[in-house]
């Protein structure tokens, strides 16, 4: 009983620590993110980080990201299944190719999505909240 008890203590403490550094994580991205530091992400500033990541997955600058280019890619290799979740979310034809337009729109539907409020803006809250339950890293 007492290594059921300290079985469940570990898990618990792995996950809220798993938890604790995703939020980190995601309230770093926010604030790097934040051009004006206004404490929001306007549709701008969010495209903006969208088309960065976009272009250091696009590897040969041909604007169209194919998976073997996203696999080289540090999120690739750090996280698969979220790398592997964004290429399935982006490539909307599912042509095995992620198109810089594909994944402006994406983008532009995903900021809508997050914006709860209908602000036309994203506070940290809704950026944090929104990227975990869309899969957003």
């Amino acid at each position: 009983m007492r290594k059921i008890f300290i079985t469940l203590g570990l898990g618990s403490l792995l996950f809220t620590t798993t938890l604790l550094a995703q939020e980190q994580f995601g309230t770093k991205i926010f604030n790097k993110c934040d051009d004006n530091k206004d404490g929001f992400l306007d549709k701008k500033e969010y495209l903006n980080m969208s088309t960065k990541r976009f272009n250091r997955m696009d590897k040969n600058k041909d604007t169209m990201v194919t998976f073997t280019e996203l696999s080289t890619t540090f999120l690739a290799k750090m996280m698969p299944m979220v790398a592997t979740s964004w290429f399935e979310r982006n490539d909307t034809n599912k042509d095995t190719i992620v198109t810089f337009k594909e994944m402006e729109q994406v983008s532009d539907k995903k900021f809508s999505i997050m914006d709860n409020n209908n602000d036309t803006k994203l506070s940290g809250y809704e950026f944090l909240k929104s990227s975990y339950s869309l899969g957003i890293k």
